[in-house]
This record gives C-alpha cells, sequence and structure tokens, in this order.
C-alpha cells in the first residue's frame, strides 16, 4: 500500500540543504537524504531537524529562545502526527514518539 505522504494539502518537509540553523553549524551528513521524500528510511532526529528547520512548523516546534542547541515542541500531537504520516504509520501518536525521542 502506498502512503501518499505530502498528499492532500498537507505539507511534508523537506531537506533545505543549508548547514545553518538558527545560527547552529551541523555536518554535511546530517543533510543529505537517506531516500527521496515519503519514504520510510528517515530517523526521527533528522525529521525532527527538519520541522525545526522550516518556518511554517514554529508553531508545532521550534528552537528555545537563549539555550543552547535546544528545542520545544510546542504541540505534541502534531508533531506525532506528521511523524506518523512521514513514516506512513497512521496510528502514530505523542505517546510513541516519546518513546522513540528518549
Amino acid at each position: 500500500m502506498h502512503c501518499g505522504c505530502g498528499a492532500q494539502g498537507v505539507p511534508v518537509p523537506a531537506v533545505t540543504g543549508s548547514p545553518w540553523v538558527s545560527g547552529w553549524a551541523f555536518p554535511d551528513w546530517a543533510y543529505k537524504a537517506e531516500s527521496s521524500p515519503g519514504s520510510r528510511q528517515i530517523q526521527l532526529w533528522h525529521f525532527i531537524l527538519e520541522l525545526l528547520q522550516k518556518e511554517e512548523f514554529r508553531h508545532v516546534i521550534a528552537w528555545q529562545q537563549g539555550e543552547y542547541g535546544e528545542f520545544v515542541i510546542k504541540d505534541p500531537d502534531e508533531v506525532a502526527r506528521l511523524w506518523g504520516r512521514r513514516k506512513c504509520k497512521p496510528q502514530m501518536n505523542y505517546d510513541k514518539l516519546s518513546r522513540a525521542l528518549r
């Protein structure tokens, strides 16, 4: 079954290719796509980084003001929904996502 990630007008974050995110430098390998958008071959940390890079997701997740390399998840249910959509797992919820974060 093909997942249709990114269908129905819901944005699916993509890597921008810039080595700078809110003033922080990340290694080049952090920006190399493992596979095509919608693929299940992405890791959670990379997905979180993608969300943090996109202005349109600032209401969902953002870098912490004045903190070194820390971010805050403002809408955990939406982050879980986006992660589930990216991984083609519609049953994803924040409880499952938070276990993966730990």
